[in-house]
């Protein structure tokens, strides 16, 4: 049944099915790099207003959140060039 199915796609559904599913991964990274700065901000939030002296770790948190946002930006990248 499976090489009868696989025999009746057209080229047009393997093509629909490829964009979904790089739109799929694209979409499921960007939203957890999202999901990621999310989380940065929130704690660093938590922690300022447990110590007021944490605002010296505001370098060591905009570096994080640019690596996460690099992350982000390679996969929306990768997905643009294979989509």
């Amino acid at each position: 049944m499976l090489t009868t199915v696989l025999a009746q796609a057209t080229e047009f559904d393997v093509q629909v099915a490829q964009a979904w599913g790089k739109s799929v991964m694209l979409g499921v990274a960007l939203g957890l790099a999202a999901l990621g700065l999310a989380l940065v901000g929130l704690n660093y939030m938590k922690a300022l207003g447990r110590n007021p002296e944490a605002g010296k770790a505001a370098s060591q948190i905009i570096i994080i959140a640019a690596m996460i946002e690099v992350t982000a930006l390679l996969a929306f990248l990768l997905g643009a060039f294979l989509l």
